[in-house]
C-alpha cells in the first residue's frame, strides 16, 4: 500500500514545530509542514457504487463502511467521515475532482497509479496547500494488479483490512514504524489484523485532531549518542505501559528532539530504536531524515499525569550492532489469540545460540524457542484467557539489544456461527432473526445482506449474550442467499456462508378488518409485501374464492362463510409454497353497512349533526371520520353519537382538516367495521349538504387507477412512481461474481 502526494502551489508562511510529532504524519515534502483538514469533524466520503470485479454488486459497500467506522470511533479525536450516500455522487469516477473523496477500484489501470506488474495494492493520492491543508483525497484500489476478498479467498487482499490503511493516509496520516499498526507499510493476504485502528494509530489521530475538552497527555525528549551526546535525528521511539503494551511512538526531529502525544495519563518506559526494518526511511513521505547507524538502550522509565506534559531528558543510544528483529515479508502483526498458544515465525539477523526472545508484556509468555541459524526464530506464544487486547513489543538480546515494536497483537477468538433461523425473510424485510453461536460479545456488528447491523445501535443488533444475537432485517436490494458475519469492534469475524436468503415471499403487516360475520361477504384489505400472483388467501384452510390483488403491497377478497367463535387462521400461500399468517375472527352478527351519509359537508370546525343510514347498526357503536380506508388506522371520533335504531344512527362531526373523508362505524363489541369512502367533506365555510353516495361494506373494492387519474394532481405523482419502480428493477441487477485467481 501506498500515498501519494500531489502538491498545489500557493504561498503561505509556514511554521514548523520544534518537536517531530506523535505517531508519523504526512507532510509537505517541500518544507515539512504536516498535513490536515481544515474541518476534520465533518470529511465527506463517497463509495463508488461499481465496486470490484472480483465481488458481488454491493459486497464492497459494508467491508468499507466497517473500516470508516473503524476511525470514526476513536476516542479522543474530532475526526469524523461522513459518508455521502447520494447515487448520483456513487456514480461519479472522476476522482480528481476536489472535494469528492472518492473510494475507487481502479480496475483498468484509468488512474495510471497502477502500471503492470505493480506490487502496490491501494493508494491514496493527497493535494494539499503549501501550508499543509489538505485540499481533497482519494483512495484507489489497485484492481488491474490484484485480487480482493471480503470473505477470506486465498491470494486475495481483504477489502476492509486495505480501506483502514488508507483512510489512516486520507486523514493525514503517514506510514507507522509499529509492526501491528493500521498504517504498517506492507499488507499480505493472510492478514486483516490491519482493520482495528492501533493506539499508535490512534495517538496519531488525537494528537492530529483532538476533542474539543479532551484530556490528552504528552511525553517530550531527545535522542542522543552516548559516545558523544550528538543529536539523533528519525529515531523511532516507542512507549509502552506499566502493562508492558505498545502505547505509541514518534520520530525524532533534526535536532533529536520528540514529543509523544495523544497518550493516557500514566507510567511509561521508552526506547529508541532505529528504522530500519522491517519498516524503513523509504516507506515514509518526504522532508524527513532518517539515522539508523545506533541500537537501542534499555529503556527510561517517566510518569505523566493527565493532560499534563512531562520530559524524560535524554534518551540514550548505542553504537550500530548487527541484531535485528523483523523483515517487511514478515505477516505483520501476529495474531495471538486470548487463552489460546500459537506458533510464529520472524526472520532478522543476529540471532543463534545464546540469543534470547522475550515478550514486552511479561503475561504474554514464549515458549519452544528455536532459532533457524542466525536469521530467523520459531517460537509459540502463550496468552491468558482474560488477557487485554492490544500490541505487544518483542525484544531480541544477542549481546546487543533489538526492540520490534507492536509486533504481536492480542485478539479475542474468533465468533462462531451455529445457527441462523430463520433461514429467510422478506426482501422487504422485518423478519426477527436470531443467530446462535459462541463468543460474541458486545459491541458486535453482523453483516447480512450489505448492511450493517450494530450492538447498541438504533435499527441494529442486540448481543443478548456470548450465544445469541437478535436483529429485525432491512429491506435488501436484492434477493438470493447472503453470508452472515458477526465481527467484533477488533476485527476478527465468524461467518455462516448462504445462511440467509432473502426472498419474494408474502408478509402481512396489516389485516382490516380482523373481524367479520361468520355468514362471509366481509372485505378483507390485507397490507404487506410480495402479494404477488398467482397465490391462494385460506382462513382455517378455507380458500377464499374472490381475491383481488391491487399490487405487490395490497390485496382485499370477500370472506367465504366461517365458523364463529375463537380465533381462525388466516393465511396467505405464493407459488413457491412460502406462507404469512395473520389472526382472523368470525362472528355470529351481521356486518355493519352504511348506505348514506347526510349532510355530506360541513366546516372544518366541527359540530355538524350527520345522519348515517344502513343496517346492522349496533346500540354502542363508535363513529370515526378520516380513518384510512385501507388499513383502518387512524381517523377522529365523533363528538357524539345517537343511536336511532339499527338502520341510522347520528353523530356530531369533529374538527378535521379541509377535503373528503372516510366515515366509519365501529362495533365496539365485535370490532366489526365498515366505512364509506369520501363520504363527507370538511369545507371552510359550512355548504348546502345533502346528498351521499351509494354505501358498502366495508373494504369494497377500492377506486380502480382510472377513476384516481381524474384528480388533477396525479401526472408527477405516478412519473415519480413509474421513476421509483424503475430505479428499484435497475437496483436489482446484481453482477455476477468472478472467480478468484491466485496473485
Amino acid at each position: 500500500m501506498a500515498v501519494r502526494l500531489r502538491l498545489l502551489a500557493l504561498p503561505a508562511v509556514v511554521l514548523l514545530a520544534t518537536f517531530a510529532s506523535t505517531h508519523v504524519r504526512l507532510r509537505n515534502p517541500s518544507n515539512g509542514a504536516e498535513l490536515f483538514w481544515e474541518t476534520p469533524g465533518s470529511i465527506g466520503i463517497v463509495i463508488n457504487s461499481q465496486g470490484s470485479d472480483d465481488l458481488a454488486r454491493d459486497e464492497h459497500v459494508p467491508a468499507l463502511r466497517l473500516a470508516i467506522a473503524q476511525w470514526n470511533r476513536v476516542d479522543g479525536s474530532a475526526v469524523q467521515l461522513v459518508e455521502n450516500t447520494s447515487s448520483v455522487a456513487r456514480a461519479r469516477t472522476d476522482w480528481q475532482a476536489d472535494a469528492l473523496h472518492l473510494i475507487l477500484f481502479d480496475e483498468d489501470n484509468s488512474s495510471g497509479y497502477f502500471p503492470p506488474g505493480s506490487s502496490t495494492v491501494a493508494l491514496t493520492p493527497v493535494q494539499f496547500f503549501s501550508n499543509g491543508r489538505i485540499a481533497d483525497a482519494d483512495i484507489l484500489f489497485n484492481g488491474s494488479g490484484h485480487q480482493f476478498t471480503t470473505r477470506g479467498e486465498i491470494g486475495a487482499f481483504d477489502v476492509q483490512d486495505v480501506a483502514a490503511h488508507e483512510l489512516g493516509h486520507l486523514l493525514g496520516l503517514d506510514h507507522s514504524g509499529v509492526a501491528g499498526a493500521t498504517l504498517y507499510p506492507y499488507v499480505s493476504p493472510t492478514v486483516i489484523g490491519h482493520r482495528s485502528v492501533a493506539i499508535d494509530d490512534a495517538n496519531g489521530i488525537r494528537a492530529n485532531a483532538p476533542e474539543s475538552g479532551a484530556s490528552m497527555s504528552t511525553i517530550t525528549g531527545t535522542v542522543l549518542r552516548d559516545t558523544d551526546l550528538t543529536a539523533v535525528a528519525g529515531a523511532h521511539v516507542i512507549a509502552r505501559d506499566a502493562q508492558g503494551r505498545n502505547a505509541g511512538a514518534a520520530l525524532s526531529g533534526d535536532d533529536g528532539t520528540f514529543a509523544l502525544r495523544g497518550l493516557a495519563a500514566g507510567s511509561y518506559t521508552l526506547f529508541a530504536t532505529p528504522l530500519d526494518a522491517p519498516v524503513s526511511a523509504g516507506n515514509l513521505g518526504g522532508a524527513r531524515t532518517i539515522v539508523t547507524d545506533f541500537q537501542p538502550r534499555e529503556g527510561v522509565s517517566i510518569g505523566v499525569g493527565s493532560g499534563a506534559s512531562a520530559s524524560v531528558g535524554s534518551l540514550l543510544v548505542g553504537v550500530d550492532s548487527p541484531v535485528s528483529l523483523g523483515r517487511n515479508y514478515d505477516d505483520f502483526p501476529l495474531r495471538a489469540e486470548r487463552g489460546r498458544a500459537s506458533v510464529h515465525v520472524l526472520r532478522g539477523a543476529g540471532m543463534g545460540a545464546g540469543a534470547s526472545l522475550v515478550s514486552s508484556d511479561p503475561s504474554v509468555t514464549l515458549s519452544n524457542i528455536a532459532w533457524i541459524g542466525t536469521t530467523s526464530v520459531s517460537f509459540v506464544v502463550n496468552v491468558p484467557a482474560d488477557e487485554p487486547l492490544g500490541h505487544v513489543d518483542l525484544e531480541l538480546r544477542n549481546g546487543a539489544l533489538s526492540v520490534l515494536a507492536g509486533a504481536i497483537e492480542i485478539t479475542p477468538v474468533d465468533p462462531v456461527l451455529t445457527l441462523v433461523s430463520p433461514s429467510q425473510g422478506s426482501l422487504s424485510g422485518g423478519t426477527l432473526v436470531t443467530i446462535a453461536g459462541s463468543d460474541f460479545r458486545a459491541g458486535a456488528t453482523v453483516v447480512l445482506g450489505h448492511e450493517l447491523y450494530s450492538d447498541g445501535v438504533a435499527g441494529g443488533c442486540t448481543v443478548v449474550d456470548a450465544n445469541t444475537i437478535t436483529l429485525v432485517t432491512r429491506a435488501a436490494a436484492t434477493g438470493g442467499a447472503f453470508d452472515v458475519v458477526v465481527q467484533d469492534a477488533s476485527g476478527v469475524e465468524g461467518r455462516a456462508s448462504g445462511a440467509f436468503e432473502f426472498v419474494d415471499v408474502p408478509q402481512i403487516d396489516g389485516v382490516f378488518p380482523a373481524v367479520g360475520s361468520d355468514v362471509g361477504g366481509t372485505v378483507v384489505k390485507v397490507s404487506g409485501a410480495g402479494l404477488v400472483a398467482p397465490l391462494v388467501v385460506r382462513i382455517d384452510g378455507v380458500v377464499q374464492t374472490d381475491v383481488t390483488i391491487r399490487d405487490a403491497g395490497f390485496l382485499h377478497f370477500v370472506t367465504q362463510p366461517g365458523f364463529a367463535g375463537g380465533a381462525a387462521v388466516l393465511e396467505i400461500e405464493d407459488a413457491d409454497g412460502d406462507v404469512a399468517s395473520a389472526a382472523f375472527l368470525y362472528v355470529a352478527q351481521a356486518d355493519p353497512v352504511i348506505a348514506q351519509v347526510s349532510p355530506s359537508s360541513g366546516p372544518t370546525a366541527g359540530g355538524t349533526i350527520v345522519g348515517i343510514d344502513g343496517a346492522h347498526l349496533q346500540q354502542g357503536c363508535e363513529v370515526l371520520f378520516g380513518m384510512d380506508a385501507d388499513t383502518g388506522t387512524g381517523g377522529t371520533l365523533a363528538a357524539g353519537v345517537t343511536w336511532i335504531d339499527d338502520g341510522r344512527i347520528e353523530a356530531i362531526s369533529p374538527s378535521g382538516a379541509e377535503g373528503d373523508v372516510t366515515v366509519a362505524v365501529r362495533d365496539t363489541q365485535t370490532g366489526q367495521v365498515t366505512l364509506l369512502a369520501g363520504a363527507f367533506e370538511f369545507r371552510s365555510s359550512s355548504g348546502s349538504g345533502g346528498g351521499g353516495g351509494c354505501g358498502s361494506v366495508v373494504g369494497a373494492p377500492p377506486m380502480q387507477l382510472g377513476d384516481r387519474l381524474a384528480n388533477a394532481g396525479w401526472i408527477p405523482a405516478l412519473m415519480a412512481l413509474l421513476a421509483f419502480a424503475q430505479l428499484r428493477r435497475q437496483r436489482a441487477v446484481r453482477l455476477a461474481t468472478r472467480g478468484v485467481r491466485a496473485s
